[in-house]
């Protein structure tokens, strides 16, 4: 059971607590209330070592029977097909903030090179394949991205935007796509509106940057996005600028808010705006009555209530593993994401895979464990058919992500798979057809 964003708000406020001692207290209690406590058979842990570093040994090498090697047949897309959209990160480059708060040069590529797996066949790290530990100050790193996400049926990039109180972060490649007219794949925004704390690094929930929850904050966010609204190259939906809005909880005096989006928009040649709430499952108000067009599934969040958790099945190897473990493939064949169908004006999203290990280490994980290309096709397929048969504008389907590879989120090709899960997402883009 997902504790409330309320009570963890609060706790994580005490003045009282050092950030160590709160830390330790809330993953205590939180592994109290999920039933997450692993049991490890010391009779059997010989073996399991033994498993355990033959593992390790074979990662660099190892390649998956369903690996697959890059399409010969590129997808052709047609009008009315349905357009995924795929959630992009733009941490992988240095900026000066991440220098201070982490060292000289550290990316999120420190945390995925880091990783190690907590049980007997948990697939970590994760090693990235064609395009490597990539740096994306280099236009050539965007340019190949967007040349694998056309190729294999994806529509467009959902930017996270990182805007603080008139502060910018991670903005270099973006603004570098948006000035570099030749490159030919279509965008939209996601405000990521909460505070970036250390936990990010997996360290503590100090705030490191601050997002204050003010109507003049979120009345400035519209003017500095506007220029990125204007670009030919943004997605629409009926003619409207989509974009979404990462905790729609957030904002305050939320329908004049959105209603002053709305209104300077139109006034400073921007046009129309379709607003989306990001949906998840410790969510209960209704989002479209405060002013939003739709709302959409962002995962593994939305489907988390939904989800048993499996770790006293697991062969763990850390005894200090403080995390949760689910089933990918019980979603998948128990249709589990199908209890969010009924919702009103809800898009739905799909995830590849989910594990933010490298991020937590051994505390505080979600991991959806035994994820595979043809399970995530057949979910994707679902939801394809689904949102094909809906009345929803543009048949838009989000997937989290591209390239979320702290989270072991990505579409990208990696050592273990190569392209199969492109090719899954191709796959169930034409098998619609």
């Amino acid at each position: 059971m997902p504790i409330p964003s309320i009570f963890k708000d609060i706790f994580w406020k005490l003045p009282f607590l050092s950030e160590q001692e709160k830390e330790k207290m809330y993953y205590s209690l939180k592994g109290i209330m999920r039933s997450e406590k692993i049991a490890i058979d010391q009779g059997e842990r010989s073996e399991l070592l033994e498993k355990y570093v033959s593992q390790i040994l074979s990662n660099p090498v190892f390649q998956d029977e369903a690996f697959k090697s890059i399409t010969d047949v590129p997808y052709q897309r047609e009008n009315d097909d349905p357009k995924i959209i795929a959630y992009y990160l733009s941490q992988m480059h240095p900026t000066p903030e991440n220098d201070a708060w982490w060292g000289k040069g550290v990316t999120e590529w420190n945390n995925v090179s880091r990783a190690v797996p907590q049980f007997v066949g948990h697939y970590q790290p994760r090693l990235p394949g064609e395009l490597g530990f990539y740096d994306l100050r280099l236009k050539e790193n965007l340019v190949r991205q967007m040349e694998l996400a056309k190729m294999y049926g994806i529509y467009a990039f959902n930017w996270y935007y990182y805007w603080f109180d008139g502060k910018r972060l991670l903005q270099r490649p973006l603004d570098m796509y948006l000035d570099s007219k030749d490159i030919d794949f279509p965008f939209c925004l996601c405000w990521a509106n909460e505070s970036w704390t250390k936990g990010f690094f997996g360290s503590s929930k100090e705030v490191i940057m601050k997002q204050s929850h003010t109507v003049e904050s979120y009345r400035q966010f519209i003017v500095d996005i506007a220029k990125y609204l204007k670009d030919s190259r943004y997605v629409e939906v009926n003619g409207k600028k989509l974009l979404t809005i990462y905790r729609p909880q957030d904002v305050p005096n939320c329908k004049n808010t959105l209603q002053y989006w709305r209104e300077y928009c139109e006034k400073n040649g921007v046009g129309e705006l379709y607003i989306v709430g990001c949906w998840t499952s410790d969510q209960s108000e209704n989002f479209i009555a405060k002013g939003f067009d739709a709302i959409s599934e962002f995962q593994p969040g939305a489907i988390l209530g939904y989800c048993d958790n499996i770790n006293k099945k697991l062969p763990f190897i850390n005894k200090e593993f403080a995390g949760a473990v689910y089933s990918y493939k019980e979603i998948v064949e128990n249709k589990v994401y199908r209890k969010n169908f009924s919702k009103e004006k809800m898009y739905h999203s799909v995830m590849p895979m989910w594990d933010n290990t490298p991020r937590r280490n051994n505390r505080g994980n979600l991991i959806y464990h035994g994820s595979t290309p043809a399970l995530y096709q057949q979910w994707l397929e679902d939801v394809i058919k689904f949102t094909k048969e809906s009345n929803l504008a543009d048949d838009l389907i989000f997937v989290n992500a591209w390239n979320e590879w702290g989270e072991g989120a990505y579409l990208e090709p990696d050592k273990r798979y190569g392209y199969a899960y492109l090719e899954a997402t191709l796959n169930a883009m034409n098998s619609f057809k």
